[in-house]
């Protein structure tokens, strides 16, 4: 009977090991990023994929190629009418998706957000870089540099836009604290309209001393400008993202510097988060990334 009773437990736990890793394979996440001709998204969805296949998970990769919110909110509601049993969205717009996320609540399929907060009650996990710490670091490397003159032009985000809005905040508190006259202006993103607005503010405003963009091809366009009108040795210019590209203008003297956001440990937590809330594990609620500020001193260790 003892013999019996124990072959029936190890048969239950044989039976259970290979239901679990059957429920493994046969999850399917899908995910939407900003976009596919990024490059800090493109290292987010390389490690989200390298995570789910590691761990035996489909994963849908449903971004669209350029910024489009219109476009991803499709994607998530495509997904949604797929029945994947979770999502993952790096946002556009995070105002865009109420009526999608009411659905994907209805339905049961949970939601993690990467980047960039969703206000949804069904957005159960958070993974990002703490941008207002981070840009905080970067306010107060250009007040330093600045040593005391000179205005700021920060080339922002979209307007309402989190993760934007908190890359603005930290280097504009850090600025106008040290004394230093703020110009902002929302870009929504778009190196053209970074190249244009430092192209206008260089010749209406000669106090610009110093360029922050929340993003780091916006810091390039005013790279790009700054040289076109002779005033590139007169200026800092600051980025956001850690990208391939600005670290080599950081490293020729172009560029001054970037907070480096650590996209790949946001990918992966993203599915490692998103997989627990699955199988009804806890979650946090919100993983904050520290940023690191990249210069000419350090920016051989991370080429």
């Amino acid at each position: 009977m003892k013999f019996n009773i124990t072959k029936t437990v190890f048969a239950a736990a044989t039976a259970v090991g290979i239901a679990s890793a059957a429920y493994a394979e046969d999850l399917r996440i899908a995910y939407t990023g900003y976009s596919t001709d990024n490059t800090f998204w493109i290292g987010v969805a390389t490690a989200a994929a390298g995570e789910a296949k590691a761990q035996g998970i489909e994963f849908i990769d449903m971004t669209a190629s350029s910024p489009d919110s219109a476009a991803q909110k499709d994607a998530l509601d495509r997904a949604i009418d797929m029945g994947v049993d979770g999502i993952i969205i790096g946002s556009v717009d995070n105002r865009a998706f109420d009526a999608s996320l009411d659905n994907a609540a209805s339905k049961g399929i949970p939601v993690v957000a990467v980047d960039t907060g969703i206000d949804h009650s069904h957005v159960s996990s958070l993974v990002q870089t703490d941008n207002l710490a981070a840009a905080g670091i970067a306010g107060d490397y250009i007040v330093e540099q600045l040593g005391g003159e000179g205005s700021v032009l920060i080339l922002g985000g979209s307007a309402g836009h989190q993760t934007g809005n908190a890359r603005r905040d930290g280097v504009l508190t850090a600025a106008e604290a040290a004394g230093h006259e703020v110009i902002f202006q929302i870009c929504d993103w778009q190196d053209a309209c970074a190249f244009e607005t430092t192209t206008n503010f260089l010749q209406s405003n000669p106090d610009i001393k110093a360029i922050f963009s929340a993003w780091d091809p916006g810091a390039l366009a005013a790279v790009s400008a700054s040289q076109a009108l002779g005033k590139l040795d007169n200026l800092v210019i600051v980025g956001f993202d850690g990208n391939p590209a600005n670290l080599v203008a950081i490293s020729e003297g172009e560029q001054s510097a970037t907070i480096k956001q650590d996209n790949t440990r946001m990918g992966i937590e993203s599915v490692q988060n998103l997989v627990s809330i699955i199988k009804g594990k806890d979650a946090p609620a919100v993983v904050p990334i520290d940023g690191i500020l990249i210069t000419g001193d350090n920016v051989a260790d991370f080429q």
